[in-house]
């Protein structure tokens, strides 16, 4: 299983420093941010499993950043840890109210910390299972190959047709690089000018140099952006 990713958001260093060692030791994988806007940024683009949320911090504070989760469809389930050094009953309703779903409060306790992030991860793991093999099950009854990527290009889902078509004899190829796989392949145009096109969609022919038998296939390379450019992920469709 993929480690569980959690995007730790706090303006003060010592703090990151300190959940960062906690946190790694026990597995996880961490992302840092150091104000508001920084974790919504790195919320885009990094993907966590889980987020630990300092209240007060600059430029948004952490009840914004919440809001903002909770009202993005593509980040509304993710599990939100508010990490607060306030203990008044008003700000953990206000917490709530953002879409909290747990608080920890500072200084921290290192087995409470690991406790409540191993039940949200664990909640989180499930869900994102279930999505994954919801959506496995829609691409293996289609006759196209189709392969999904993230950001950095490594494949996310991919079906039979498409490991047929791209010559891929690996039973797990999850995570690895499109890009690599495409390397083997002979395409009608460069591969650069295909990853670098800023088109959103660009369309190609390939061929398989590995098979016995060689396959061609015509593609449609799709590109997803965010507000500011950014790759997010991409789609390949192959056609015989």
């Amino acid at each position: 299983m993929d480690k569980v990713k959690i995007l730790i958001a706090d303006d003060i260093k010592q703090n990151v420093k300190l959940l960062r060692v906690i946190l790694a030791a026990s597995g996880y994988d961490i992302i840092e941010a150091y104000d508001g806007e920084e974790a919504l940024e790195k919320l885009k683009t990094e993907h966590p499993d889980l987020i630990l949320l300092d209240v007060m911090m600059p430029k948004l504070t952490g009840y914004d950043v919440c809001k903002k989760i909770r009202a993005d469809e593509k980040t509304k389930d993710i599990p939100v840890i508010m990490i607060t050094a306030l203990h008044e009953m008003d700000d953990r309703i206000k917490g709530i109210e953002a879409g909290a779903n747990d608080f920890i409060s500072k200084p921290f306790n290192k087995a409470e910390l690991l406790a409540r992030v191993k039940s949200l991860a664990s909640v989180r793991q499930v869900v994102k299972k279930d999505e994954t093999s919801v959506l496995d099950s829609i691409l293996s009854s289609l006759a196209e190959g189709v392969i999904v990527t993230d950001g950095q290009w490594k494949i996310k889902n991919i079906n039979q047709t498409a490991q047929e078509l791209l010559d891929i004899h690996e039973t797990d190829i999850k995570d690895t690089d499109l890009l690599t796989c495409l390397s083997r392949m002979k395409l009608s145009m460069p591969i650069d000018a295909v990853i670098n096109s800023p088109e959103k969609t660009t369309d190609f022919q390939l061929t398989s140099s590995n098979s016995q038998h060689t396959l061609c296939s015509n593609a449609r390379m799709t590109k997803m952006f965010d507000e500011k450019g950014n790759l997010t992920g991409a789609t390949l469709i192959l056609k015989k």
